[in-house]
């Protein structure tokens, strides 16, 4: 198998994410909790600084942040496999099994960090997230293919 540098960047960049992802998954409660707040007050600067009157709420960072990371798990996972095929459809199966078990890895690392807890909530959002990713790169695929012919 020839091996080109795009698809050694993909399979290294979505490697990457994972080990970004579980990396998180074992911080402690304290940890966690500081991260999203530094998050949370960056976020709700900008927002005022454009003159918008709300501020977010830490909960609805935490639950973004779930659904952003594994949104881009997701896009990189359909690039990873679309550079080593291009039928990614007659191998979309691994990719969903994939955007589902990563997740629920994730949650369970979570049981044993100290101060964490596990949701099946979690693992939905994960989930959704990266299956948006993988729907709008498969639609990019398929829109690009039908350009080209």
């Amino acid at each position: 198998m020839h091996l080109n540098l795009k698809k050694i960047v993909y399979l290294i960049a979505t490697i990457l994410i994972v080990i970004f992802i579980f990396y998180n998954s074992i911080q402690n409660g304290e940890s966690s909790s500081n991260a999203s707040t530094t998050v949370l007050n960056f976020i709700n600067n900008i927002i005022n600084s454009i003159g918008l009157k709300f501020n977010l709420e830490g909960y609805f960072i935490r639950k973004l942040a779930h659904f952003v990371e594994f949104f881009i798990f997701g896009v990189f996972l359909m690039l990873t496999f679309e550079a080593f095929t291009s039928k990614i459809f007659s191998i979309i199966g691994f990719p969903m099994f994939l955007s589902i078990f990563v997740p629920v890895i994730d949650e369970y690392i979570q049981i044993y960090s100290d101060g964490r807890t596990s949701s099946v909530k979690d693992v939905l959002l994960d989930f959704f997230g990266a299956i948006i990713g993988i729907i709008l790169v498969s639609l990019c695929f398929v829109l690009n293919r039908n350009n080209k012919k």
